[in-house]
């Protein structure tokens, strides 16, 4: 039968006259249902072949139907099946081939049938959006017709069915200010029909759910009328007498205002104080659970309850308002609730302070001592349900905190855990590994590693010990927690962990081995990431005499699960991913032989597809209690629901193939293109943020490694990352996944180098530039617009700021793009530039942020590196502000400023010469300021060192006579090194320091040799921090190769081989062969300094 034949046949059985066919109920009920879904999934086939007559003689058999109808819920489907209908016949113009249909439901609206004006409000609800074009010159026709029904004193159902379609119009039109405006005298009678509601149908849950869906996608539309509201749903909420749904869905208004309108929700101080006193007393009815201290499950609590649902609103509320507004109450009340006699008074208490810590970090931040001083001792608690919550809020607050928390109170909150981890108890002993895995996450390292001994002896003592109990009695709550503590803490320790290797990796291996029952895969899993971190933390050369095995009994795992690929929840294979991938970046192109083998795992889960269903509201009520499946609203009577389950897993799937290019580099190219196919298309994977950012980032690299061993192929690939990632980059939600995928643009630019990327591709990026560009000064624009609005605070300046950062973050991308075409391209980029020039001007204006004036400097600092003595043409557009803001308070912006006189002097020619000299002064007076080396300023300062470097090295005839000639600058020179931190310049002055060592220039040597334990001292701290290092060379040679070719820079002039680090070397060797010159050296020098010139010179 087709689709249009079926459709009349369940039309005809629903107008069939026959009695018998009429009283069969359920058969109708179901004909309808069919009906709609056939309409839902092939309108085009069901209902559009039909002939004009046979459509209109069907739309007026309907209305027939339901008018005549008196089955109230057999209504209601009839109504769904017209709204589909509806819906369908209209186009986004708001066109309708059905534009009687409105005339109809406004008949429907006016009649005696309140039955009938339910349903007409139903229909609205189920489509807001059928007024169509008509919308504006009806708004007040729809206003009458809400009202009416809204306020309507003779059926609770249709006083319901008019907040539920009201709910969906203002959330319709929520964009639409002038129809919000239009509309909201119904507030107050909306508020008023749901009061009476609540009095009169304690059960009715629809009102509540509207105005929910109001407060989250129409907040706009309940501004005027905040307070009532709040004082509404604050009422419902104390009202104990009421169902627990309706008090949850009052609650759940307040919380969405709160993060939808904070500032106005923070007018209501009094109110939001009395609420968190109610979510206390809310959070303190926890059920008594006798089974609970003998489960071996973390049997997760009902989220219906009303001890969670009150801890999620204060967390959501403490996030939403800010710290203060919550904490009066808080320390009001917790101090005693941590004292009171009764558990669920403490529990509370504890689980309160884990609850508002995020959002209310600054202020507890302040009295962070005397809350662990609270905390601590509940650890003791004589109830196991106490202990739990006192090791969830330390672990909460190790996270909230950190790293602080860790640097100034590990003495007493480490032993406490350690000591909690004897609790006779297993899901508290669980609770405190899972609290130390927190704790070890911003530990510092030099911190940590005076706890090991104790930690580690702790931990072996317990694993084995539950390792027993598991073969003994099938017990692994804790013995899971204590894999996963110990993973951590490796992760944490890394080198500092190679001691303890061999006491915990045969376990491990054994658990790897033998825990093959399906009940211990999540162990296995656990076990499998255990050992790969350890593996990672503890280094190649000690983890290689394991890596076979322990790569053979994954292979095995893989091969088991090959074999049971129908068993889509086994946890076991997103361990392993992540697992592979850390051992391809312990072993690196040694990992290639596995590749085969584990590549066919990765590829399917990064393949795989989302479960998704298109639901109806009814139907994504009922979904939406699943933890399993998330539920977004599409609009009208239209939602998806999505599984989340394999989401995860896709997302590191992802992220591990990028692991795989990266550090397998062209040994990936036999699976580059396989892996494009598959990410391209990622790129516009909206389910999952962490998908598209993995898939933009690997783009580069498969563009790398295809570059080296597929050329052939680049061409074609290129072009199809350009052009994927400009499309992302414009539809993209995100604002960190736009950062994202312009970071992937800049790459595949560098990836792939001018050869590839055509003149019409340049355009393209010009102009997504742009774009970008015109956003940009928008977004700052509707900020400062924002802060004079009336709800404008503290607070709100906060979010500000945050949105503010995240702008930032993309224009620092948008850079790096300008940066990738100039390093292709070098003087041959400057029409590309040009035609931008105006937006870098403008980043430079007075009025600016400072952030925006850092990055417009940065831009011009490109121009000059990377076009050398043509930059000067632009020199009127940046010197001047260069010249101010060289004295700028933001040492982010000075620091932009001195690396662009330092590369002047390298690359800027004669024209520059003044300039040069001009700034001398300046950059001295940075560099000897006497905050020069503080955090915050000491990058600013090297670059700065660096500056004055290379105008001593290429340009000394800029040098300012009163600065006593190149010698006495030499001698300040040199009491201004070490530099450490800024390894690109790292390799500029410590070149220099070595061309004037190698030249045995008298001032820097010293009389007798006495400058030199000053200059090694320089040297080994340099080496002892990272500053001079092999591979800082390797990757500053490349950039400076780079820079060279494109700005057509000789060689000869710049910097030469081999580099600083191995010039370094080469020169002490040479005073390590006088034995009493580098005996005075060594003594000068602390442990970690002659630590890092033995490897250096070891290396060597």
């Amino acid at each position: 039968m087709s689709d249009y034949a079926a459709f009349q046949t369940l039309l005809l059985q629903l107008q069939s006259s026959d009695n018998e066919s009429r009283t069969r109920s359920e058969s109708r009920h179901m004909a309808a249902i069919l009906a709609r879904r056939l309409l839902v999934n092939d309108y085009g086939s069901a209902f559009l072949p039909l002939p004009v007559e046979a459509k209109n003689s069907a739309k007026q058999q309907l209305v027939l139907i339901l008018v005549h109808e008196r089955e109230q819920l057999m209504r209601r489907k009839v109504a769904d099946l017209i709204s589909e209908l509806v819906r369908m016949q209209s186009d986004d113009d708001g066109n309708s081939e059905w534009p009687e249909f409105t005339s109809i439901l406004l008949e429907w609206s006016n009649s005696p049938d309140s039955g009938l004006r339910e349903i007409a409000c139903h229909i609205f609800g189920s489509v807001p959006s059928l007024f169509g074009n008509q919308q504006a010159q009806s708004i007040g026709i729809i206003g009458q017709f809400l009202v009416r029904a809204i306020s309507d004193p003779s059926s609770s159902e249709l006083r319901a069915a008019g907040l539920r379609a009201l709910a969906a119009f203002t959330v319709q039109n929520a964009t639409e200010d002038s129809v919000l405006q239009s509309l909201r005298e119904l507030v107050p009678v909306a508020l008023q029909a749901i009061a009476t509601a609540i009095q009169t149908d304690s059960e009715d849950d629809t009102p509540l759910k509207a105005l929910v869906d109001i407060a989250d996608a129409a907040h706009k539309y309940l501004r005027p009328y905040l307070a009532p509201t709040l004082e509404l749903c604050y009422k419902i909420l104390c009202n104990e007498e009421l169902e627990e749904t309706q008090r949850h869905l009052a609650l759940e208004v307040i919380v969405t205002l709160a993060e939808n309108i904070p500032a106005g929700v923070r007018k209501s101080a009094s109110l939001i104080e009395s609420l968190v006193g109610t979510l206390l007393n809310m959070m303190s009815e926890v059920d008594e659970e006798p089974d609970w201290a003998d489960a071996d499950t973390a049997e997760e609590e009902d989220d219906s309850s009303n001890a969670l649902t009150a801890e999620l609103a204060l967390d959501r509320l403490s996030c939403a308002v800010g710290g203060q507004h919550i904490l009066n109450e808080i320390r009001r009340s917790v101090p005693n609730m941590l004292q009171n006699a009764d558990w669920k008074r403490r529990y509370a208490g504890l689980m309160a302070i884990s609850a508002c810590s995020e959002g209310s970090s600054k202020q507890m931040e302040t009295m962070l001592g005397s809350i662990l001083d609270a905390v601590l001792p509940r650890l003791s608690d004589p109830h196991p349900r106490v202990r739990y919550a006192a090791c969830n809020s330390v672990g909460q607050m190790a996270t909230d905190f950190g790293p602080k928390l860790q640097k100034t109170h590990h003495s007493t909150v480490l032993p406490a855990l350690v000591q909690t981890l004897n609790d006779t108890v297993p899901r508290v002993q669980a609770n405190a590994g899972a609290a130390l895995v927190n704790f070890c996450e911003k530990v510092p390292q030099h911190i940590l590693v005076n706890y090991l001994d104790d930690l580690v002896s702790k931990l072996e003592q317990i694993m084995n010990s539950k390792f027993q109990e598991m073969v003994e009695h099938g017990r692994k709550l804790v013995l899971m927690q204590i894999v996963t503590t110990v993973a951590s803490v490796a992760d944490a320790a890394e080198k500092k962990f190679l001691p303890y290797y061999d006491r915990f990796m045969p376990v491990l291996k054994y658990i790897m081995e033998n825990a093959i029952h399906k009940d211990l895969r999540l162990l296995r899993g656990k076990t499998i990431e255990c050992i790969s971190l350890i593996g990672l933390a503890v280094g190649k050369e000690k983890f290689i005499q394991d890596v076979g095995p322990v790569m053979n009994l994954l292979l095995q795992t893989q091969t088991q699960t090959d074999s049971e690929s129908s068993d889509e929840d086994d946890p076991q294979a997103s361990y392993m991913i992540s697992a592979w991938a850390r051992i391809c970046k312990l072993l690196g192109r040694d990992f290639e032989s596995y590749l085969p083998i584990v590549m066919p795992q990765v590829l399917r889960s990064a393949c795989v597809k989302p479960e998704i269903c298109i639901l109806d509201n009814d139907e994504a009520d009922d979904v939406e209690s699943d933890v399993d499946w998330q539920v977004v609203k599409l609009g009208e009577d239209r939602n998806y629901a999505i599984r989340t389950s394999g989401l995860e897993d896709k997302a590191t799937a992802c992220q591990m193939l990028v692991c795989y290019a990266r550090e397998m580099k062209e040994s990936f190219a036999p699976y580059c293109q396989q892996v494009l196919d598959i990410m391209v298309p990622l790129l516009d994977f909206y389910f999952n943020d962490e998908v598209r950012s993995a898939a933009a980032e690997c783009l580069p690299f498969l563009l790398s490694s295809m570059k080296v061993k597929q050329p052939e192929l680049v061409k074609a690939a290129w072009e199809r990352v350009h052009k994927s990632l400009i499309r992302a980059v414009t539809s993209e939600p995100e604002r960190d996944v736009v950062a994202d995928h312009l970071q992937a643009l800049a790459n595949s630019i560098e990836a792939v180098g001018k050869t590839y990327v055509t003149s019409d591709q340049l355009a393209e990026i010009r102009k997504l530039l742009d774009h970008l560009f015109h956003e940009h000064f928008e977004k700052s624009d509707e900020r400062l617009a924002q802060r004079q609005n009336e709800d404008y605070d503290e607070f709100e300046e906060e979010r500000l700021l945050s949105e503010k950062d995240e702008d930032e973050y993309v224009l620092s991308k948008m850079c790096d793009i300008v940066h990738s075409i100039f390093a292709a391209f070098g003087v041959e980029a400057l029409p590309f530039f040009q035609q931008l020039m105006v937006f870098c001007v403008k980043l430079l204006e007075q009025n600016r942020p400072w952030s925006d004036l850092q990055w417009g400097i940065c831009l011009w600092d490109e121009v000059i590196e990377f076009t050398g003595t043509q930059s000067w043409q632009f020199h009127q557009f940046f010197l001047p502000t260069f010249v101010q803001a060289v004295h700028h308070q933001q040492p982010d912006v000075r620091q932009a400023v001195v690396y662009g006189i330092g590369v002047a002097a390298i690359k800027g020619g004669p024209e520059y010469n003044q300039i040069l000299s001009d700034f001398v002064g300046p950059l001295i007076q940075l560099i000897e300021a006497p905050d020069s080396k503080s955090e915050e300023n000491n990058l600013c300062t090297e670059n700065a060192i660096s500056a004055v470097t290379k105008i001593m090295k290429y340009r000394p005839e800029c040098l300012p006579p009163a600065l006593g000639g190149i010698d006495a600058l030499i001698v300040r020179w040199l009491g201004w090194l070490p530099i450490c931190d800024d390894t690109v310049e790292t390799e500029h002055v410590y070149g220099y320091l070595c061309d004037l060592i190698e030249a045995n220039n008298p001032v820097v040597i010293g009389p007798d040799n006495s400058n030199l334990p000053r200059i090694v001292r320089a040297i080994a701290e340099s080496m002892s921090t990272g500053g001079l290092s092999d591979t800082n060379a390797e990757d500053n040679r490349s950039k400076l190769e780079t820079v060279n070719e494109t700005s057509g820079f000789n060689q000869q002039n710049g910097l030469e081989k081999p580099s600083a680090y191995q010039r370094c070397v080469s020169i002490l060797r040479h005073i390590q062969s006088n034995s009493s010159l580098v005996e005075v050296c060594v003594s000068q020098l602390n442990e970690e300094q002659r630590k890092a010139l033995g490897i250096a010179l070891m290396g060597h």
